[in-house]
């Protein structure tokens, strides 16, 4: 072999080495930030949660509905309400015992096992109706929540219901049939 030949062999071999390592490289760095947003996303949601809270004020039977009142008591905005979920336990008239899942209807009379919301309110008296940022659960505020149970809660059982938002804070609270 002639020093020529030994140099382009030489050269292509580099060629191959950089391109290897310039490959490895960006792939490592794309896979980098890949991480880093994941982790800034889980940092978000995190405070997110850690700044959320709810609370059921008093659940109640009125008619042939469950009207459930939740105060947002904590600092975060919220919204979303078709991924809330909406758990309900209790017993019929027959003594039977059901745990249902409600999926959420914006009718304002919701059909069996569904949810609405009646209205948000300023505070719990329930006296004013929300004026600012119409259909957001700020802080401070309380949302009147309609459920609609079949079969119907028993007279004089005692039931639980379980409220939670998009973000999966939770409350809970008992409710006479």
């Amino acid at each position: 072999m002639t020093p020529m030949s030994n140099a382009i062999v030489a050269l292509v071999v580099i060629a191959l080495m950089l391109t290897a390592v310039l490959t490895w490289s960006q792939a490592a760095f794309t896979s980098f930030d890949s991480v880093s947003q994941s982790l800034k996303q889980m940092v978000q949601t995190t405070q997110e949660v850690s700044r959320t809270d709810i609370k059921v004020i008093n659940a109640q039977t009125q008619g042939a509905f469950v009207e459930v009142p939740v105060l947002n008591s904590g600092e975060v905005h919220l919204a979303q309400f078709a991924k809330w979920d909406v758990l309900v336990q209790y017993y019929d008239a027959a003594g039977e015992y059901h745990i249902s899942q409600l999926s959420y209807t914006e009718n304002s009379n919701p059909g069996d096992n569904q949810w609405t919301i009646v209205n948000i309110y300023t505070d719990e008296s329930l006296g004013q109706k929300e004026i600012f940022e119409p259909g957001i659960l700020n802080p401070g505020e309380v949302m009147l929540m309609r459920l609609s149970l079949a079969p119907l809660p028993g007279a004089a059982t005692i039931n639980f219901v379980t409220v939670s938002n998009a973000n999966g804070v939770a409350t809970s609270a008992q409710f006479k049939g």
